[in-house]
């Protein structure tokens, strides 16, 4: 279902002592909320995310992409509703991938959230607008759209089985995210990926999106970080934050990436033999 919505958006960093911004944005008011009101962990992540959104709009993209698309914010309703599910403190593990896939977090906001897991399993549903500037072959139709994301179906059947069958047991100490909230398409509709991208432009959207997971890093505190393929491995390479953790690398999910028969098995294999199945299955004992 495809609808205008109210979006409220939290415009700062706050802190429990400082008042903090949220935006109407279809009516551009700026309400003041009161400090007695705190933001809660969701909350905070999610100010980060709109401070990310706000200054990938100030970057000048190459003049082979036509078309941008933020997920974040058209799906908004849907995108925090996942937030605030399964957000709500520190986690021990994150997977982080690259960018929305035009099939899944595209549609609805969810990371790698092909539409059958995201609606039937994780049971997440709400309002989904329209991005600007939509391209003819890329249409965004939310819950509304019947092609499933073949790396989201992969990632998120593996993760279910492995954790009891249930993703409310995964998500106790786990969480998954996307490194970069955009997606660009070139004239023709065709999907370029942010590796795929040419000169400074790619330079600045890695940079900017790093600074804003490293402060979302240092408000979950994982004690593992699993990128996602090779784009996001070498990006956290130059994290602060992750130098002092554990770094891994797992293959993506994508039926187009290479040598990438057999994922789950091999994706299962790589889970167990880096001891995390205990992870996904809330097995570890936190003081």
């Amino acid at each position: 279902m495809l609808k205008k919505k109210l979006e409220y958006k939290i415009t700062t960093n706050p802190t429990p002592n400082t008042s903090h911004n949220v935006v109407d944005t279809n009516r551009n008011e700026v309400l003041k909320v009161s400090p007695y009101f705190a933001p809660s962990f969701w909350e905070q992540f999610y100010g980060w995310e709109c401070q990310l959104n706000g200054s990938l709009r100030l970057l000048t993209p190459v003049p082979e992409i036509k078309h941008i698309y933020n997920p974040v914010e058209y799906a908004a309703q849907v995108h925090c509703e996942y937030l605030r599910r399964f957000l709500k403190g520190p986690k021990m593990v994150m997977f982080i991938g690259m960018n929305p896939g035009a099939d899944g977090m595209g549609q609805n906001g969810v990371p790698f959230g092909n539409i059958s897991t995201v609606r039937d399993i994780m049971n997440l549903n709400g309002l989904i607008s329209e991005p600007p500037n939509q391209h003819p072959k890329r249409p965004i139709k939310g819950f509304d759209c019947t092609k499933e994301e073949p790396s989201g179906k992969r990632l998120w059947t593996l993760f279910q089985k492995l954790s009891y069958d249930s993703l409310d047991v995964f998500f106790q100490l786990c969480f998954v995210h996307n490194f970069c909230p955009l997606m660009f398409f070139d004239a023709q509709g065709r999907n370029v990926t942010p590796s795929e991208l040419k000169g400074p432009y790619k330079k600045h959207i890695q940079d900017t999106c790093l600074s804003t997971t490293e402060a979302q890093l240092h408000l979950i505190q994982p004690e593992i970080i699993i990128a996602v393929g090779d784009y996001v491995f070498r990006t956290l390479k130059q994290s602060e934050y992750c130098k002092n953790k554990r770094l891994l690398r797992l293959d993506h999910p994508s039926p187009r990436s290479l040598n990438n028969t057999n994922w789950p098995e091999k994706a299962e294999k790589f889970l167990r033999e880096n001891d995390l199945l205990k992870y996904l299955r809330n097995e570890v004992n936190i003081d």
